[in-house]
């Protein structure tokens, strides 16, 4: 069930810190903004998939992939709780994690 209260949260676990994003922010906008390191070397344009997270929870808060994310997907398969960050757009809290931290 989608959240739809209030400006979702980004937790990112093992840390605990967390941002709040607008409604369709990304993980990578809200990651950016708290300024926890995460691969970007694209800026965000969906081309590099450095951006990769594990969902640790809140999957059903994000919207579904975009198309480019799909297209990132295809060249680089994603496990099934694994999002880019630059596509996944958060619509009520999530907590997220990468093997890099």
């Amino acid at each position: 069930m989608l959240q739809f209260c209030g400006m979702p949260r980004v937790t990112f676990a093992p840390s605990g810190k967390s941002f709040s994003v607008r409604r369709g922010g990304t993980i990578l906008r809200a990651a950016v903004r708290s300024r926890m390191h995460l691969g970007r070397a694209c800026r965000g344009a969906g081309v590099c998939a450095a951006c990769r997270v594990r969902v640790l929870a809140g999957q059903e808060n994000l919207a579904p992939p975009t198309p480019e994310e799909a297209r990132m997907a295809r060249r680089r398969p994603l496990e099934p709780d694994e999002r880019y960050a630059c596509q996944a757009h958060v619509v009520g809290d999530v907590t997220v994690t990468t093997a890099y931290w």
